[in-house]
């Protein structure tokens, strides 16, 4: 391979992450897609309680759900954390596989904002623990999908 097909191939893979971490950075926050399914503090919600929850390396990780201006959301919120630790809360829209994320930084917020459940089963949440921003969900640091 010559010098300029390895570089043009180095330069391509640069960019591809580049604009991948750009999307998931987008994702993680509000989408403008669903902006009004998103409710930016649930802190304010009434009926709270946890659907879900897992003890992950000491930090407990959960799905929490309220009432939020008289409709019901659910979000992520973790407890026990350490000062570099992240929250990340997933929405999935069908098949258990993410569509939309709300990531905080828990040493500011140890809870993320809501999205509004649905009375459709294909609608599901999980929430994990994370150490960077860009990070997702997986079995081994999330709840499971509630």
């Amino acid at each position: 391979m010559s010098k300029h097909r390895a570089k043009a191939r180095r330069i391509g893979s640069i960019a591809a992450m580049c604009a991948a971490a750009a999307a998931t950075t987008m994702l993680a926050s509000v989408p403008a897609t669903a902006a009004s399914e998103w409710w930016s503090n649930p802190n304010s919600c009434t009926n709270t309680a946890t659907a879900t929850q897992k003890t992950i390396l000491g930090r407990q990780v959960q799905v929490r759900y309220g009432t939020c201006n008289g409709a019901q959301y659910g979000w992520g919120r973790i407890l026990n954390y350490g000062s570099s630790d992240y929250i990340r809360f997933e929405v999935s829209l069908g098949g258990y596989v993410w569509d939309y994320a709300n990531i905080q930084s828990a040493s500011s917020r140890n809870y993320t904002q809501g999205y509004r459940t649905s009375s459709s089963s294909a609608v599901a949440f999980r929430a994990c623990y994370v150490t960077s921003a860009l990070s997702t969900c997986n079995s081994s640091n999330s709840t499971a999908w509630w």
